[in-house]
Parts: structure tokens; sequence; C-alpha cells
């Protein structure tokens, strides 16, 4: 039987071919998605994004966002509920060949949410002050559901795969350290 490790990769890699998480093994068509995401997403930032994250000496490479993003454990995931109600949670969401991916629980009130709202908004940062948000909608992939590992009560729990697509993308390298 497999370890909860595989499990979960295996839900996020779908093939679980850990090359496809390489942006050093991806077309350039793969990489040229992400890197003209990039430059649309700043392109219609409001100016207080602008600001933030137009800086040329922290400017990401698709290359460099990607090795970053899947670089970094966990993400926050943020959906709103049918009351307006944000709700978010720390999720393994990893790009695999260009599509980014995560998994989640299958009674998750995120899960709930996306029935009705498909938009979510991801982040992730490190102590360097490197950061990235994705704004994205999330569907789930038919015939996904895994077992994965057991919850507080010792039963297993059951995810789902999601597949993002992307909407916006603003990242940003940390502060050099000198």
């Amino acid at each position: 039987m497999a370890d909860n490790d595989d499990v979960r990769k295996q839900a996020i890699l779908r093939d679980g071919d850990p090359q496809g998480r390489e942006p050093s093994q991806w077309s350039d068509s793969e990489l040229d998605a992400i890197e003209r995401l990039l430059h649309s997403s700043l392109a219609r930032a409001g100016s207080a994004v602008r600001e933030t994250f137009a800086r040329a000496d922290r400017y990401m490479s698709a290359r460099e966002f990607v090795e970053f993003w899947n670089g970094c454990r966990l993400k926050a995931m943020a959906t709103v509920g049918v009351s307006g109600s944000p709700h978010i949670a720390p999720v393994h969401a990893e790009f695999v060949r260009g599509v980014l991916y995560s998994s989640i629980y299958v009674d998750a009130q995120r899960r709930r949410d996306l029935e009705t709202n498909p938009r979510v908004a991801l982040t992730t940062w490190d102590a360097t002050g490197a950061v990235a948000i994705v704004q994205c909608r999330a569907t789930v992939v038919p015939d996904s559901e895994r077992v994965s590992r057991a919850g507080a009560s010792g039963r297993p729990r059951r995810t789902v795969l999601l597949r993002i697509d992307i909407d916006r993308i603003y990242a940003m390298k940390g502060r050099s350290r000198t």
C-alpha cells in the first residue's frame, strides 16, 4: 500500500510523473503561456498591485515563478461562499507541465463553495519576501476521487483533484540580502 505522501503526489501529479513538476522539462509553449500571463496580469492590474509587483529588480520569469511556486510546500487557497463569506485553508498546489493542480477534501467547505462559484485565489511566500498570488477558476477533474490520509477520527478521508485555470499571476522575488 502507498504511503500518504504517495497518495497526495498521485492526486496532484495525475500520472505520477515527477518530471512534470520541473519547468526545465516543459515545452517552450508551456513556459511561454505562463510568461504571457505574468505580463498581461501586470498590464491589467490596478496601481497598488503594479507599484508592488512591477519592480524590475524583483521580476520573476515564468521558470523562476514555477520553481518558486512548486518549491513552496503549502499555499493558502481562498474561496467565497454563497453568503459572501470567505473561506481559506492551506493546500498543496503544483504546476505539472504548465497546468496548476490542487487536491481538496470532498467534504470541505471550499469544495461546496466551488459548486456555486469556481473563482479562487491562491498565494504563497517565503521568508525573503518572495511572493506569488494566483487568481483563477477551479474545476473538479472527473473521476479523480481518491482515498487520503486519515483525519482526527482515524477514518480515511477522500479528496478530489482540482484543475486550476489561471486568470492572473502576480509574483516577485524576495529582497536580496547583502
